[in-house]
């Protein structure tokens, strides 16, 4: 704050200058921290990479097999020559296009082509041609490149894979699952060829690499990816499609020898246990979170996967979705299921951060079978465990999950210690201690403020709720009540959660139910018992599979709120094969995410094809939608999870092998009915078919979730079926012009004497405020507040809470109070991005500005239409940085509401005044400009000046690296650019002599970026090398006014100065005049002013000069220009 204040009295009036807040919450982003900076290759080349659409249908469009019934061919035969012919005309076809484009635009590049499940070309060229490039007649659509990352035993046994391979034999023989992933180690145990053959026609693709298992091993390399992204896998890098294809397709029997998350563990099998694996490598883009995948190379994969034979293709990972229009894997998963080919893709693990409409892509494509995650049977963990004779059973081993990757001292495995449930206590206040332990709800993060009386948690260890303030606060509480060690009671259902940073004490988390079943038996021992707590991973059977884990993403869809996921599957404590070297020595790992959970339903989907060879994707989609069970919402399994999180259920495979009827579509996606002007209704039409033994009456019967007043859905009573034939069943959803807004989900349930099968539903009445309000035309830049006037809107979605759950986990996902502002602005021409940028707000506000598609708060435009940081590449990734937009959009016009926040603790509003700025069209990084080149040798003040044209610099971004450590800015100021690194004790020293380093800096574009533009993983970044020389005595640099800069009438005057003894002062004199001093300073900076009003016009020359307690001097000179 001395820094701050010493440059608002220095610098030139109309200067914002912002000291960077780094506290969110339980976040908090570390000024200093150990690493480096590797500067990216092809950073800043302008350019953008994108698909165009050609006109001609892709091969599986053309053949016309699309959701075929029995009889005839299931799968494209691509092969075949009426297949060959039509490939040739679309191949002729691609060339002439390709030779127009490089007329039109010289500039363009051509790298793959695609025929099967598109018809299209990837094309690099400037982004300034890309309007011309959606003129030329021939380009149909043009898709933007999205970025892609990994959505990283008995579970088989939990959707009933044992029991249908019991029941029937089947086994996955002959089956083929293609994983498009980071590539298969053919080498792995779970994975041994002994006792297989190759199939007809394979091996393909890298011969070297394949097995009669993997028969087929394929790399696709991406942008960078340089000699290693054309191996179908890399041992220093892979690591996640050979746990993926164990969980498919694993060998029965296989034993794992254990490994650091696991003990010995025999009897692990596949789903699929005797299918065949195709792989196929798509990522292996090098990023500091670890390799990522673009659409170019995932669409290639999956046409290849057509093309070898697959019969399922699964996907376990996934990005933020963009604007379904301009997403080339919806087009993608569309022909591959008209070629024949189910797609099985991972929901996404972003519910935790961003909750429901969270389902990324290409989950989120209509044709695609979407999977969320559920807890297994069992979990890998240490345990705590209750040592006092006679405690129940259950309370013996009690799963607990660690502290910021760390686990308990030994010492509280091999000693007892006291669990005190601090709701035991008596307070302070003379009332129970609240089991939250937090300060008061004025000011809950206050950690000097406790409801604990001094010394009464001595020795021990403190058992505390989750929720209403930091995990920090309540552990610094509880320690200076003299605990030595905090549990923590998860306030989310399901297995515990990991405490996400590590806390000043031992600590850990158990969940929601173990926590109440060991408080009620506390409640019989005075609030207290002996506990071991070990540090030893265990497998600990819990009994509670299928609740929804807390990770797993939710829907609808954040664009058009489609119902997804589809079905859910065990994400949860999942062991399966890896590389040896990712492990450091075991080819075993247990992981958690829906990555897991989609290969238990493509195994599935591999044993019913097996059973029922005849089966297009979608009936095979339908069969395991309408045949699910319950997944659970709560950790006891009482109640049902909505569909908005779970879909049809948990899957159940004998049932979908024996589905009865098939439905389609299987869920229906009313989408929003608007009841602002009236009644409002929606008919949909399910297509209802015998599958075998469905012929008759089914009742139909409506099972809703969650309704809301004056909503209702219109079903007939009786839906009639003849043997082998169908009937449609039309569904109507109403909201009155009275009814109250909300969202309304179930299940339609059909039903035959004792057989039921469901079709989940979900819609939401709405009355949207935004679309009350005038709007304004947005303009570069523009003042306005949240304070004055009414209050419309408190909630905006999808996604539904992108600053992450509340505290208690319970009530409103967010609380926005501020009287918003609406602007509108329009696109004529295809564009990379477009957004919005709170430049400056009110000290102590909150302002959040949010891209909509139209003037309704349920139209944000995805993850980069919220306030927050969606890049999972940045620093500040999920952190409310007051910057929206939208990556690639629609031409169409765009409303940004401008709103506020409130304290998530306190509820408190945060409202102020703005300034917002807009852009259109930034694929340039900021300019950066290192001003201390020579500093005193230690810890001193660096300087630099980061301008962006565009969307302007995020100050959290900014950062400098060196001698291994990376400083993040503590004040920015975007008018003048300036960015201060105080370097603190925490980080290196500068030594005497040439000091390398790197600084680097975001544009808020950048924070947008759920895209990847061109071949650059970070186009709005710019990594600047630079050199600092340390000296021994003392260093002056001007800051400003800048070099030649036209000054005021006051002209303020900053330097900073330092030296390696005490500075006395700095002078300041204009043309040899002084005209001021300053012998105190401010983290070394030195400031004054000049009154420039009876100096003549022209140039002038300033000079500044320090004198350190040695009595030496050092001068620097910085000329101007009095402009009039």
């Amino acid at each position: 704050m001395a820094v701050a204040a010493a440059l608002a009295s220095a610098f030139p009036a109309g200067a914002s200058l912002t000291p960077i807040n780094r506290t969110f919450g339980d976040l908090t982003l570390p000024r200093v921290r150990a690493g480096t900076l590797a500067i990216p290759r092809n950073q800043a080349s302008g350019r953008v990479r994108v698909i165009i659409g050609l006109p001609l249908p892709p091969l599986a469009a053309w053949s016309g097999r699309r959701f075929s019934s029995a009889g005839g061919a299931r799968k494209l035969d691509v092969a075949g020559e009426a297949s060959r012919r039509y490939l040739a005309r679309v191949v002729a076809a691609q060339r002439l296009a390709a030779a127009q484009l490089r007329r039109a635009i010289p500039q363009a590049r051509i790298s793959r082509r695609f025929q099967i499940v598109l018809d299209g070309l990837t094309v690099s060229l400037p982004v300034t041609r890309l309007p011309r490039l959606a003129r030329l007649g021939f380009v149909r659509h043009v898709y933007p490149s999205i970025r892609y990352h990994l959505a990283t035993d008995t579970s088989t046994a939990v959707i009933g894979a044992t029991e249908l391979q019991t029941l029937t034999g089947m086994r996955g023989d002959g089956m083929k699952i293609g994983i498009v992933d980071d590539g298969v180690d053919a080498k792995n145990p779970f994975l041994n060829s002994n006792g297989y053959s190759f199939p007809a026609g394979f091996p393909k693709g890298q011969l070297k690499f394949t097995t009669p298992k993997v028969i087929v091993a394929r790399a696709f390399p991406g942008p960078n990816s340089g000699r290693r992204g054309r191996l179908p896998i890399d041992r220093n890098a892979s690591f996640h499609a050979t746990h993926v294809a164990g969980i498919a397709a694993g060998d029965s029997g296989t034993c794992s020898p254990g490994g650091r998350d696991h003990p010995p563990t025999c009897g692990l099998t596949g789903v699929a246990p005797r299918a065949y694996i195709g792989t196929y490598r798509v990522f292996d883009i090098p990023t500091p979170i670890g390799d990522t995948a673009n659409t170019p190379e995932i669409a290639a994969a999956f046409e290849s996967a057509v093309r070898d034979g697959m019969d399922v293709i699964n996907f376990s990972g996934g990005g933020a979705e963009t604007e379904p229009a301009n997403d080339a894997m919806i087009e993608v998963v569309h022909n591959v299921a008209a070629a024949g080919v189910v797609s099985v893709i991972s929901a996404g693990n972003d519910r935790d951060d961003f909750g429901l409409g969270s389902v990324g892509s290409p989950g989120t494509a209509p044709d695609a079978i979407t999977v969320a995650a559920v807890s297994n049977t069992h979990v890998f963990t240490p345990i705590l465990a209750v040592r006092t004779p006679g405690a129940p059973q259950s309370l013996q081993q009690i799963p607990i999950a660690g502290s910021g990757g760390t686990r308990f001292p030994g010492s509280f495995a091999s000693s007892g210690h006291r669990l005190v449930d601090v709701g035991a206590l008596t307070g302070v206040d003379g009332k129970p201690v609240d089991r939250r332990l937090c300060g008061p709800d004025s000011d809950t993060n206050n950690d000097a403020r406790s409801p604990l009386q001094p010394g009464s948690l001595s020795g021990d260890i403190a058992l505390v709720s989750r929720g209403h303030c930091t995990f920090v606060s309540k552990a610094l509480r509880a320690a200076r009540a003299g605990a030595v060690a905090l549990v923590l009671v998860d306030n989310r259902p399901g297995e515990a959660n990991s405490i996400p940073i590590q806390l000043p004490l031992p600590a850990c988390m158990i969940s929601d139910l173990d926590g109440a079943r060991l408080r009620t038996y506390l409640a019989t021992t005075g609030g207290a018992a002996n506990v071991t707590i070990g540090n030893l991973i265990q497998r600990v059977d819990t009994g509670r599979s299928g609740i929804i884990t807390s990770f797993s993403s939710g829907g609808p869809t954040a664009f058009e709120h489609l119902l997804k996921p589809d079905v859910a599957a065990p994400g949860g404590s999942i062991l399966s094969s890896t590389l040896p070297e990712f492990t450091s020595g075991a080819p075993f790992a247990v992981f958690d995410g829906t990555s897991m959970s989609a290969p238990h339903v493509s195994g599935g989907a591999a044993l019913l094809l097996q059973l029922h060879p005849g089966w297009s994707p979608q009936q095979v989609k339908s069969a395991l939608v309408s045949t699910a069970g319950a997944a659970w919402a709560d950790t006891a399994r009482r109640q049902e999870a909505p569909v908005t999180l779970g879909g049809g259920g948990l899957v159940d495979l004998p049932r979908a092998a024996r589905p009865a009827v098939f439905t389609e579509p299987a869920s229906l996606s009313f989408q929003d009915l608007n009841v602002s002007r009236g009644a409002d209704s929606r008919a949909l039409v399910v297509r209802v078919t015998d599958a075998g033994g469905g012929a008759g009456e089914w009742q139909v019967e409506l099972t809703p979730q969650a309704a809301s007043n004056g909503a209702s859905v219109d079903l007939p009573p009786l839906l009639s079926i003849s043997p082998g034939g169908e009937a449609d069943l039309v569904a109507v959803a109403r909201g009155s012009a009275g009814a109250t807004a909300g969202e309304d989900y179930g299940f339609i349930l059909l039903r035959q004497g004792s057989v039921t099968r469901k079709i989940p539903y979900e819609f939401y009445v709405g009355r949207p405020q935004l679309g009350l309000m005038e709007a304004k035309r947005l303009v570069k830049f523009q003042a306005g507040d949240t304070v004055k006037g009414p209050n419309r809107v408190s909630s905006y979605c999808c996604p539904a809470a992108p600053f992450g759950p509340p505290p208690d986990y319970v009530g409103p996902t967010m609380d926005e109070t501020g009287s918003e502002t609406l602007y509108v602005t329009k696109i004529d021409t295809p564009v990379a991005n477009l957004g919005v940028a709170v430049e400056a707000a009110q000290a102590g506000s909150l302002v959040d500005p949010w891209f909509l598609g139209s003037p309704n708060e349920r139209d944000v435009q995805g993850y980069a239409g919220t306030p927050v940081n969606a890049n999972e590449l940045m620093f500040d990734f999920h952190v409310d940085i007051g910057a929206a937009g939208a990556s690639f959009p629609k031409v169409q016009r765009f409303w940004i509401a401008v709103d506020s926040s409130s304290d998530a603790f306190t509820h408190r509003p945060l409202p102020g005044a703005y300034v917002l700025r807009s852009w259109v069209n930034d694929v340039t990084p900021p300019k950066i400009r290192l001003l201390t080149r020579r500093v005193t040798a230690g810890r001193p003040t660096i300087v630099a000046r980061v301008i962006d044209k565009g969307a302007g610099v995020d100050p959290l971004s900014l950062v400098i690296a060196y001698r291994g450590v990376l400083v993040g800015a503590v004040v920015y100021d975007p008018v003048t650019g300036i960015a201060l690194f105080p370097l603190p004790k925490a980080a290196a020293k500068i030594p005497k002599g040439r000091t390398r380093a790197v600084v680097t800096a975001s544009d808020f574009q950048e924070a947008k970026n759920v895209d990847s533009v061109g071949d650059e993983i970070m186009p709005n970044t710019s990594f600047r090398p630079v050199k600092i020389t340390g000296v021994a005595g003392p260093a002056l640099t001007w800051v400003s006014p800048a070099e030649n800069q036209c000054v005021a009438k006051t002209a303020g005057l900053v330097v900073v100065a330092s030296s390696n003894k005490r500075l006395r002062s700095v002078r300041f004199f204009a043309d040899g005049k002084q005209i001021g001093i300053d012998r105190k300073g401010a983290a070394e900076l030195y400031s004054g002013s000049w009154r420039t009003r009876l100096a003549p016009t022209g140039r002038h020359v300033l000079r500044a000069v320090a004198l350190d307690a040695g009595g030496r001097t050092l001068a620097a000179t910085r000329h101007v220009r009095i402009c009039r």
